[in-house]
């Protein structure tokens, strides 16, 4: 294992984070997206993902509810004692039509630390280059783009394939 500290977030994923909600390019919203998880401001992630979506989860009074409750819980309301590092992330497009595509996440890595002791512990690692993670679904809105999938739901496959 390998102790670090506090981390710091690159210059692109900061101006990305930075930036409005849904971006004119899927690229621009994905890289937003885990810029946002990166720095752990879970309203800008949320902000990436297709207000409709958003919308009909919180109107959810499932399963899914539940689910999403226990997962902001765990991500958000809850000590946040969890981190996840980008670095060098590259992403291809796949246009499906004019209103829907693909991103895959193709190059770089993530790094997924713990808090124990105050101490940030490595606890797994995603080399993009060979582990393969779901494409992010991405939808056209008004003229931007959105995630489709919820944005605990991304957060949760990363932390899962990060620990694999």
């Amino acid at each position: 294992m390998r102790w670090v500290a506090p981390l710091m977030v690159s210059m692109a994923f900061t101006l990305y984070a930075a930036a409005g909600c849904g971006q004119a390019d899927p690229k621009e919203t994905a890289y937003k997206f885990l810029g946002a998880v990166q720095s752990q401001d879970y309203a800008a992630a949320q902000g990436c993902v297709n207000p409709e979506a958003l919308r009909k989860a919180d109107e959810a009074e499932d399963d899914l509810a539940y689910q999403r409750e226990e997962l902001k819980r765990r991500y958000v309301i809850d000590p946040v004692t969890w981190r996840m590092e980008f670095d060098n992330i590259r992403l291809e497009v796949s246009f499906l039509d004019s209103e829907h595509a693909l991103v895959r996440i193709c190059g770089g890595r993530c790094v997924l630390y713990n808090l124990k002791d105050d101490i940030w512990v490595e606890e797994g690692e995603i080399d993009f280059s060979t582990d393969d993670f779901s494409p992010l679904y991405m939808v056209m809105k008004e003229g931007d783009w959105y995630l489709e999938a919820l944005d605990l739901y991304i957060i949760y496959g990363l932390e899962c394939l990060a620990r694999v």
